[in-house]
């Protein structure tokens, strides 16, 4: 059960295209979770109501019909995410990929891939700037074929997470990584 976040520097960064795009790419049971983490949510809120979910020109509309198995609007404070994560998001099962849409969520999960998504001007929250730091992988808005390693080593798994993600053929993604320097840990083959 993979866990990818997709996180960005701010609304309009393109997080929702880019997790459309990635249901489409995936291949298995796909479950989406879009997050909207604010103070002025009282409690922990893990909506999959079809008529909340189904709203037309919503993320969570766009994710269901880009193919996604299962789709959920969590809504929440930081005072009770964790113990909402403990309660119903680490009891979800059945899925093989798990995209979460969001930034603040980052420092609650362990995430096994984080694409952040950049952009020029405009201002950035701070669980951006976390993002930023932690993300695997950055990518351009205005340019997408601009991708940038945000580490110098990542392991097998994240490769073959990049390649089948964003429909890199992995002999192309292995050479963008050769040309960053970019070594590969735990391989699956045992070859680095």
């Amino acid at each position: 059960m993979i866990k990818i976040l997709v996180s960005g520097k701010s609304k309009g960064a393109g997080k929702t295209t880019l997790v459309e795009k990635i249901i489409k790419n995936l291949r298995g049971n796909v479950y989406v979770i879009k997050s909207s983490i604010h103070e002025k949510y009282k409690e922990f809120e893990l909506i999959d109501d079809k008529d909340t979910i189904l709203e037309e020109n919503t993320d969570t509309y766009l994710f269901s019909n880009a193919g996604a198995n299962k789709v959920f609007f969590l809504k929440s404070n930081k005072k009770v995410l964790q113990e909402g994560i403990n309660q119903k998001i680490n009891k979800i099962m059945g899925y093989d990929y798990l995209i979460i849409e969001g930034n603040s969520i980052i420092d609650y999960l362990n995430f096994n891939l984080v694409f952040y998504l950049d952009r020029e001007g405009g201002d950035t929250k701070e669980s951006a700037e976390k993002c930023k730091t932690k993300a695997d992988l950055i990518i351009n808005y205005e340019d997408n074929s601009k991708i940038k390693f945000n580490n110098d080593r990542i392991s097998c798994l994240q490769a073959h997470l990049i390649g089948h993600s964003l429909d890199i053929p992995l002999f192309q993604l292995g050479k963008m990584m050769t040309q960053e320097n970019i070594k590969i840990k735990n391989c699956q083959l045992g070859l680095f």
